[in-house]
């Protein structure tokens, strides 16, 4: 009894966690039966983060996005992105690779401010099924927005979604614990840089 309470203590925390986070305006579309949005988070990259990417390592960013359903307080689904940014020393160019649900695709720059554009842009990601976006309801989107996240797990399971290639519905996946943890509890972050902000309210006319 007192588990299931907690649960349900820490599921309505959700919503008024997500409240606390900016609002970053995001172009938002339907395409191929899903919802896509479109925008940039450039301000993840610092004065370190910039030094490191033509370093000759890797790095790696990690988006994760959580559509929820104001009304009802509750995640309907989950969808991430990584991308990994290398400088070739010896051919000057940098190489930037983008994995999201739609697959993986991989662009060669010659300049940093090229890769960095590729490198921080959401480019009609797509973050849920238009079939458990109900029509009519007010829905917002979390994003988390990482820099060379440390946790190997959560890159494991990350790695494991993209390999199905699908939107998760947040009821049967275990990142929905997650949304709960990392909105609620700050403090549980591990990565180099970290950018947390929500989408603009929307919802779906169903025309």
């Amino acid at each position: 009894m007192k588990a299931a309470l907690a649960a349900v203590m820490l599921i309505l925390a959700a919503p008024a966690a997500a409240e606390e986070l900016p609002v970053r305006r995001l172009r938002l579309a339907e395409k191929a039966n899903r919802l896509v949005i479109s925008g940039s988070f450039t301000d993840v990259v610092d004065k370190d983060v910039l030094g490191q990417l033509s370093s000759g390592f890797a790095t790696t960013i990690l988006v994760r996005a959580y559509t929820y359903e104001l009304a009802e307080g509750r995640t309907v689904a989950f969808a991430a992105a990584t991308y990994r940014v290398l400088y070739d020393l010896w051919e000057e160019v940098y190489f930037v690779r983008v994995h999201d649900a739609r697959g993986e695709r991989e662009a060669r720059f010659g300049t940093l401010a090229e890769a960095l554009k590729e490198a921080t842009a959401l480019r009609e990601m797509p973050v849920a099924p238009l079939s458990i976006v109900k029509v009519g309801r007010h829905h917002q989107l979390g994003l988390i927005v990482e820099v060379n996240p440390v946790s190997d797990e959560l890159m494991q399971e990350v790695r494991r979604w993209l390999a199905r290639g699908q939107n998760a519905v947040a009821g049967n996946s275990s990142f929905f614990g997650s949304f709960v943890s990392i909105f609620a509890n700050p403090k549980l972050e591990e990565a180099e840089r970290t950018l947390k902000f929500r989408s603009q309210t929307f919802y779906r006319t169903g025309r």
